[in-house]
């Protein structure tokens, strides 16, 4: 894979793991290593940087790569595409006020699909679309601002592998009204996250996703990881990149 490459531009490359301590440094690291690999340059000349408005973006032989960031809760996810804007986003599926939330922040379809699903699995439901949404806002480059966190997603089942922790086949579909903007989600460790994927293409251009997942080694004196609120991160509408 090649920054730049036909294949690359409808190829895009997932990699998550956990972290109990300092997820933000293991997602940088998990970034630059899958950048290395991307290009074949080395992880020592690849540099991450940020945007003003936080996006992410390397430099070095990785430059031409699109990537995107998520971490949090003890766990994280990194997208990289030649071309192609992408986002990513991953939650720890935990207690949340599913039906409120989603009565609130979701179109209708989506918010009757969360009202709808069996007690056990309507969490799940709800972060299933909830990633969904905070992909696809960072694939536009907004996060959840500028209508971000109204924008329609689709109340569709897994696309992968029912939950494995290994890679595996992600798909992505077309949101409602957004034709160019394909995305999807997949439970990941054994059901305890939900990762979405999102890439603004052209409706007819195929694309895929390489799913995998690492094992970070953590810094000595890393952040210790401890929980937090337990409502979804960005509800208040801020433009969140993770990185």
């Amino acid at each position: 894979m090649r920054a730049g490459s036909e294949d690359t531009a409808r190829t895009v490359t997932v990699v998550w793991g956990t972290a109990p301590r300092g997820e933000r440094y293991a997602a940088h690291r998990a970034l630059i290593h899958a950048a290395a690999d991307a290009t074949g340059g080395r992880a020592g000349t690849i540099r991450l940087r940020h945007r003003p408005d936080g996006r992410p973006f390397l430099t070095g032989p990785a430059s031409g790569l699109q990537v995107s960031i998520s971490h949090g809760r003890g766990v994280f996810a990194v997208a990289l595409s030649g071309s192609t804007p992408v986002g990513v986003d991953v939650e720890t599926v935990r207690p949340v006020p599913a039906e409120a939330l989603a009565r609130r922040w979701f179109d209708p379809a989506a918010a009757e699909a969360v009202a709808r699903a069996p007690h056990t699995g309507r969490t799940e439901t709800f972060f299933r679309l909830w990633t969904q949404k905070e992909a696809a806002g960072k694939a536009h480059g907004t996060g959840l601002l500028h209508g971000g966190l109204t924008r329609a997603v689709t109340p569709r089942p897994p696309g992968g592998p029912g939950g494995e922790p290994g890679p595996g086949p992600l798909s992505l579909g077309a949101l409602p009204g957004s034709p160019h903007t394909r995305c999807g989600a997949v439970p990941v460790g054994l059901g305890r996250y939900i990762l979405a994927v999102a890439v603004l293409v052209p409706p007819t251009d195929p694309v895929g996703v390489e799913l995998r997942t690492t094992t970070e080694r953590q810094p000595q004196g890393g952040r210790q990881w401890r929980p937090r609120a337990s409502l979804p991160k960005n509800e208040s509408g801020k433009a969140g990149h993770d990185a």
